[in-house]
């Protein structure tokens, strides 16, 4: 199978395709490749695995500027084309947020897009910790059983494909090319360079060593479950530490980007007090461009920080459960719902465009008029709702099978630990492996592991193979399905334990099953202290924060109409006061703009919140885990935008009956 090609890749493939004339071949360019591509960066590129050279890196960055810097340009001259013959009314504030945006966002993706390589290196060290635990369970459960080093990091880099696992692999291979004197060298050489991103895991490894050099059974023992110890307590220590650094953060993003942009909204009409006049397009630019910016690479840089510990169970794509899911056919199927539900939207939107003021057809009079229907549900409500409805149908559709299959190995894997306690005890009474294997699965009958004990059990006694085929037979094997490196890698050291001691492999089984029920606590007790901080992003996110918007929108549109309402009634001989209250009511419109496009603007601001708490919170949570992301994205948004919707009918119904009687 080959290689998924990584999105870097495939840009750089682009850029190399279409804009290399912006990198010619000359001394210059071969200049600045040796000025920004040092020796280090090129180490770093190289650790990535990415199949990317220095000069397509730059001309990828190149072409991501460009590419930017043009889309803003014409979506600036849509901008100014939009004020008509009034082009001469643009303020000195929007212009500047205009130029903010145009030549600032391009740099920041040059930015990125040039030092993406370091930043990825940086991302894959920090997420390789989240393998140790793993690794230095599979490395221990070994040399309990069998005291051989060599043969212990042999059986961890071959039974886990993390990265950590791969840069095992590549030390056995240096060691066999004679880089390194012997397993000792190359062990404690691994350990130094690791130990720069984790000492825990450096004094693991140390431990490891020297458990080999123990005299009697019982010291050794000992000294492997320290290492244990050591690397749960390290895990544990590092995930809070983490999540005492996260309340302050927790609190900038908060504040800054949901409590005091929601809460400035309700005042943005009575900005004409003090002489401003705010426009929607300056609305947009801050909301929907600047903050949302913000907020991506305040949450970016935090989640940078955030220490691995315990890696998502890996789902192969071949998986039966997935097979029949076309992700293509289902975005696109996404996508035609959305359209569908957003072009009564832009239907009535483009209505008041084309209707004349003397009008006589009553429902498009009705739909035109701001007081219609607009005063009860902004049609710009259906525009966000298509978006919602094409990622909502899209992420649940395709990721909900990613996260039963996820929760049913989870589930699993806890249940394993039980079960491989009484197998252990079992094989201690001498007991056959057929007759072991049948009394757990009768003992835990209805937890999904019984089901693959039977299983082996029946392939055993009916089919009369060997341990290793009942269990890991490509045609019948009962771990065929089984979707756990972790259950079939204690398997494949239990088949191969029992061959030479039943008694040995029993203690060695009780004392992996008494390991993994510590590992399950510690991973537990993480995951409940970071959910107790993400808690309330996420509540924000879903609840609070559409409230306050659609609080905040309907209490604009009461003030906004109240103050139109107070300048016409005010006699004309109190001229000053009139002016006053003329400019407050119309410096929120860009001549005349209809409050139903602020509530899109408001709308998308939410929308992108969702978008970059939901990845904050998930981040914290779960890791690198992109379906549990985009499941929790596609639950996250219906609810969100519901509760704007709801928030804004009913408050501009309840504000409406207090303008009537002004």
């Amino acid at each position: 199978m080959n290689k998924e090609m990584h999105w870097f890749e495939q840009g750089t493939s682009f850029a190399r395709k279409y804009f290399s004339w912006m990198l010619p071949d000359t001394k210059k360019t071969e200049k600045k490749l040796r000025k920004y591509f040092t020796s280090d960066y090129r180490d770093k590129l190289n650790f990535t695995g990415l199949d990317v050279e220095p000069r397509d890196i730059l001309l990828l960055a190149y072409a991501g500027t460009f590419i930017s810097f043009i889309a803003f340009f014409i979506f600036d001259l849509l901008v100014i084309l939009s004020y008509g013959s009034h082009i001469w009314d643009i303020d000195t504030f929007t212009i500047l947020l205009m130029g903010i945006v145009t030549f600032v966002f391009p740099i920041l993706v040059m930015n990125l897009l040039a030092n993406y390589p370091k930043t990825y290196a940086r991302y894959i060290k920090i997420h390789s910790l989240g393998d140790i635990p793993e690794i230095l369970s599979y490395l221990v459960m070994y040399l309990k059983l069998v005291p051989n080093l060599e043969n212990s990091v042999k059986f961890a880099a071959s039974e886990s494909n993390t990265p950590l696992a791969m840069d095992l692999r590549k030390m056995l291979w240096d060691m066999e090319i004679r880089i390194y004197h012997g397993i000792d060298d190359a062990l404690t050489s691994f350990a130094t360079q690791w130990g720069r991103w984790s000492e825990y895991f450096k004094r693991a490894l140390h431990l490891i060593r020297s458990s080999i050099q123990e005299r009697d059974e019982a010291s050794r023992i000992i000294t492997l479950n320290r290492a244990l110890d050591v690397a749960l307590e390290g895990t544990r220590d590092m995930m809070n530490q983490f999540a005492s650094r996260l309340h302050q953060p927790t609190m900038v993003i908060y504040s800054i980007g949901i409590m005091i942009p929601l809460s400035l909204v309700a005042m943005l009409p009575a900005a004409g007090l003090i002489g401003m006049k705010v426009t929607i397009i300056q609305v947009f630019f801050v909301y929907d461009i600047i903050l949302p910016l913000f907020i991506f690479f305040y949450t970016r840089k935090i989640l940078l920080m955030r220490p691995a510990t315990f890696n998502p169970p890996s789902i192969p794509d071949d998986h039966p459960e997935l097979l029949h899911i076309n992700k293509h056919k289902r975005l696109m199927l996404s996508i035609t719902v959305g359209i569908i539900i957003a072009l009564p939207g832009v239907f009535f939107m483009t209505i008041p465009l084309f209707l004349s003021s003397g009008s006589s057809n009553t429902f498009l009079n009705f739909i035109a008029n701001s007081q219609g229907l607009n005063a009860y549900f902004p049609v710009t409500l259906f525009i966000l709702w298509g978006f919602t409805a094409s990622v909502a149908l899209y992420c649940i559709s395709v990721y909900r099978p990613y996260k039963k299959i996820r929760d049913d190995i989870k589930q699993i894997e806890k249940e394993f630990s039980d079960a491989l306690y009484i197998l252990g005890k079992r094989i201690a009474e001498e007991k056959s492996p057929e007759e072991s294997f049948m009394y757990v699965a009768n003992t835990m009958s209805g937890a999904k592991i019984a089901e693959v004990f039977s299983q082996t059990g029946y392939n055993l006694t009916a089919m009369h193979t060997n341990l290793r085929d009942a269990m890991f037979n490509s045609e019948f094997g009962s771990l065929k399905y089984v979707y756990s490196d972790r259950i079939k890698a204690i398997m494949r050291l239990f088949v191969e334990g029992i061959q030479k001691s039943q008694r040995a492999v029993s203690i060695s089984i009780i004392r992996i099953a008494d390991h993994l029920k510590e590992l399950q606590e510690v991973e537990h007790k993480i995951k409940d202290t970071l959910y107790s901080l993400t808690s309330t992003l996420r509540g924000t996110s879903a609840i609070f924060a559409p409230l306050i918007a659609g609080v905040t929108l309907a209490i604009t549109r009461l003030i906004s109409n109240i103050l139109h309402s107070l300048a016409g009634k005010i006699p004309t001989e109190t001229m000053s006061g009139y002016s006053v209250l003329s400019t407050v009511a119309d410096s929120f419109t860009i001549e005349n703009v209809r409050p139903e496009y602020f509530v899109l603007v408001i709308g998308i601001y939410v929308i992108e919140l969702v978008f970059l708490l939901t990845r904050f919170t998930n981040g914290i949570d779960e890791g690198d885990d992109k379906a549990a992301y985009l499941y929790s994205l596609g639950k996250m948004l219906p609810t969100s935008i519901a509760v704007l919707t709801l928030t804004i009918i009913i408050g501009q119904m309840l504000f409406s009956s207090i303008v009537r009687t002004i």
